[in-house]
């Protein structure tokens, strides 16, 4: 981006301190193209976490979101209008202490409130200030990912009357336990705040972040009065990861809900698991409507039709409900279009499978290093980590093996590597190889990160 008139403008506002926590951060200012030259415009804004990602990369994997040519994308073609975007920096001396309010699966201080302090009485009055902002909830939005998504909900169910539109992406609602499998809530309902505008997604191969959880949370705010369609998408991205990457290649969609026009679609979808048991764990059909602006959603109140009712049937929000075995075929339609898929039926599937996971590390491994795949791996000896774990069937984990934040694996010439895919849909055994670690790369070694 340039500072010259007609193109965008990206500033950087450093030194911004929230009293409450008792720190200083830099936020980062996105400005649309012509806004020097239309002088009485004024314009919505959008807030966004964990500000280092948003537009350029940080982290030596050389991810973000790169939120300033979505928006030059979107505003440039019409389908939104122009916006502000604050980035506000996340600080991490205490991790993701300031994105919980209260409700944490992790022994962390939770200073969520002295966090929404600093954005709302704070932050935006400095932001209404000293830019041409349209400052009221209609015009204002608060978007964030897993952790930082527990922050918008929190905050903008706190605040209708400051955020009157949340982007809650892959939202940590639901802390899984990997040992046990247990689940901890990490989110309440709130009351129906009217007009405010949700966004709730979702991706399919997000490991413990499970489509499931953000599904039962959009489905009871619907319940709440939220209005599918109007007020709230839902959507499950069947192959995005947990990733920057993946956020960003979505967040056109949040900004055409609350900046664009209401498009039409013009192509449906049936995703999936295709077998299901009659016995076993609870399966969903995922409706996906796409939609001549881009956007796609997952629709929550669908219309079904069983050709074989007496094998299977499907509630609304796309649950399954097997009857005998078989094979049923399913027909989905909305607003005219239409389209089917066909499902076996068995007798009884198992709730979980396990994994026997085998990962070989280069020799420069620290001999206390702790492995994660998601999970952690134990040590059985020098160079080699593995172990057995149970998980739900058909869940679905895109991951790199790190050992830790900005530790990923990479490969022989310390080049990022595509992340990994491992399918939970049977009991298998499965081996990785590191081949280097990113942070021990010598050329690195003793420069600043």
């Amino acid at each position: 981006m340039s500072n010259s008139l007609q193109t965008s403008q990206l500033i950087v506002l450093s030194g911004i301190r929230a009293s409450r926590l008792g720190n200083e951060r830099e936020i980062y200012v996105y400005l649309p193209a012509g806004y020097e030259e239309k002088a009485d415009a004024r314009y919505p804004v959008l807030y966004m976490h964990v500000g280092q990602h948003v537009f350029e990369p940080r982290k030596q994997s050389g991810e973000s979101w790169a939120m300033h040519r979505i928006a030059d994308r979107l505003i440039a073609d019409g389908l939104i209008r122009p916006i502000i975007i604050v980035a506000v920096e996340h600080k991490f001396e205490d991790g993701t202490s300031e994105y919980f309010h209260d409700l944490c699966a992790y022994p962390i201080r939770c200073t969520g409130k002295q966090y929404e302090h600093f954005l709302v009485e704070e932050l935006k009055p400095m932001i209404d200030g000293r830019f041409r902002t349209l400052t009221d909830a209609a015009h204002t939005a608060l978007m964030g990912s897993s952790a930082a998504g527990i922050a918008t909900y929190n905050i903008g169910m706190r605040n209708p009357n400051v955020f009157g539109m949340l982007g809650i992406l892959s939202p940590f609602f639901i802390q899984v336990e990997p040992s046990t499998l247990k689940e901890k809530p990490q989110y309440r309902l709130y009351p129906y705040n009217e007009g405010q505008k949700l966004w709730l997604d979702i991706g399919g191969s997000e490991g413990f972040f499970m489509p499931a959880h953000v599904q039962a949370a959009a489905e009871a705010l619907l319940n709440e009065g939220w209005k599918q369609g109007e007020e709230l998408y839902y959507f499950q991205d069947k192959e995005a990861a947990h990733s920057e990457w993946d956020w960003g290649r979505r967040a056109h969609m949040p900004l055409l809900h609350f900046f664009g026009g209401k498009g039409v679609a013009e192509s449906v979808a049936l995703e999936g698991p295709e077998v299901v048991g009659i016995a076993g764990p609870t399966t969903y059909a995922n409706a996906v409507v796409t939609l001549d602006s881009g956007l796609r959603f997952s629709d929550l109140s669908g219309c079904y039709r069983s050709l074989q009712p007496q094998i299977m049937d499907v509630a609304p929000n796309g649950r399954l409900l097997p009857k005998q075995p078989g094979s049923a075929t399913i027909v989905y339609e909305y607003d005219g279009l239409q389209t089917s898929k066909v499902y076996s039926v068995k007798e009884q599937l198992s709730e979980t499978v396990t994994i026997e996971l085998e990962v070989r590390v280069p020799p420069s491994t620290p001999e206390d290093a702790e492995i994660y795949a998601t999970f952690g791996i134990p040590k059985l000896e020098k160079g080699l980590y593995g172990g057995a774990i149970r998980l739900p069937r058909n869940l679905v984990f895109d991951f790199l093996i790190t050992r830790g934040y900005e530790k990923e694996e990479v490969d022989e010439e310390f080049r990022p590597i595509p992340y990994r895919r491992l399918v939970a849909d049977g009991d298998k055994k499965v081996s990785y190889t590191v081949n280097n670690w990113i942070d021990l790369n010598p050329v690195n070694i003793g420069k600043e990160q």
